[in-house]
């Protein structure tokens, strides 16, 4: 955790409206869990997660600020504005125990099997009844009126809220919303099922189905993020990584979080991916920063060198703000720039340049 004087400096550089609501927090009792960069927020922004949630008074939209009830494996609310680059963060929700889905399952098909059974005695009385000399049935009823026909329709289910949440609209891709995990936990068994079964096919589809299926966690959710881990873009498997990291070996996080450093870009993974380089950066993914500063193009060897730099201990955070004008000198296409630039970096973290100029050249 930052010193006092740190948090009080990275805070300084928040909206006005995200720095009153921290002061109210603080001062009604609530204690800043952490303060740093990556995701939700932009490489060049912050995030501040509290310890305790917001008070109810604050919890909502107001002025500039902007609130989501996001309610995942990370955090519950968020509070941002408009631009997008700075968070205020409740503490994620104790998780609820996960459904027993093979129980769910039996009793689904025991109350199938009974349907079954009262369907086939009534077919049967059915048979008996035809059999019977003929009685002219009573006049039909008139058909209800338009109003009571609107009063009798269905109303919506948890499934049907849920299938609703699952229509990417604009809104809920620009602003990162996920699909409604709140109504997993109000499903009934049979319709919990039925939100499974819509998302298994869908598992590595992207970010979304990934963070609702780690949230239901039954045997087959755990079967399809494992082959999402294999089978997924970027964006997937950064999201398994980070929604079910039980279900992944160290091993297997070092690969993706080097493919992603290799191939992604900023809004297919790779913003993900550097958010978790921060607190696990074996060997291997400090070898791919590095490489990466060299080969890759636009804004990737701008965040590679910040984090490479906090890495070696040579930066406050992932995207320290005091160094920023070096870390944009990076992106830029001049070959022998960039090379003059690496060198330069890696005199001031302490590694050997050579190996890696040799292999670009």
């Amino acid at each position: 955790m930052s010193t006092p004087t740190e948090i009080k400096r990275q805070l300084a550089a928040f909206p006005a409206a995200l720095q009153k609501l921290v002061a109210a927090e603080l001062k009604a009792g609530n204690t800043i869990a952490e303060l740093s960069h990556g995701f939700p927020a932009a490489p060049c922004g912050a995030y501040v997660k509290l310890a305790q949630p917001v008070g109810p008074r604050r919890r909502k939209s107001a002025g500039e600020i902007t609130f989501f009830d996001r309610n995942g494996s990370d955090y519950a609310g968020e509070f941002t504005t408009a631009q997008r680059h700075f968070f205020v963060l409740e503490p994620a929700r104790p998780p609820e125990p996960a459904p027993d889905m093979d129980a769910l399952r039996a009793a689904r098909e025991a109350s199938q099997r009974a349907a079954d059974e009262k369907l086939y005695r009534a077919q049967a009385r059915d048979k008996k009844k035809r059999a019977q000399p003929y009685v002219p049935a009573t006049p039909s009823p008139l058909p209800p009126r338009p109003e009571a026909a609107a009063k009798s329709i269905r109303p919506a289910t948890a499934v049907d809220r849920f299938r609703e949440s699952m229509v990417v609209t604009y809104e809920r891709w620009h602003e990162g919303i996920g699909y409604d995990l709140a109504l997993l936990k109000t499903a009934t068994p049979d319709e919990l099922l039925e939100i499974e079964e819509l998302l298994l096919p869908r598992a590595t589809d992207g970010w979304r189905e990934v963070e609702a299926l780690a949230a239901i966690d039954s045997p087959r959710a755990r079967v399809a993020l494992r082959q999402a881990l294999k089978r997924g873009n970027h964006e997937v498997r950064t999201a398994v990584l980070r929604h079910a990291p039980r279900l992944v070996s160290d091993a297997e996080r070092t690969a993706a979080l080097v493919a992603a450093l290799e191939g992604s870009d900023t809004y297919g993974g790779l913003t993900q991916a550097l958010a978790q380089v921060e607190e696990f950066h074996p060997p291997a993914i400090v070898d791919a920063l590095l490489r990466g500063v060299l080969t890759r193009t636009d804004g990737p060897p701008v965040h590679f060198a910040a984090m490479l730099m906090f890495i070696h201990g040579k930066a406050k955070s992932a995207f320290d703000w005091d160094r920023r004008p070096f870390f944009l000198e990076f992106n830029t296409d001049d070959g022998e720039k960039r090379r003059a630039l690496f060198r330069d970096l890696c005199s001031k973290i302490g590694v050997d340049p050579a190996p890696y100029l040799a292999t670009s050249d």
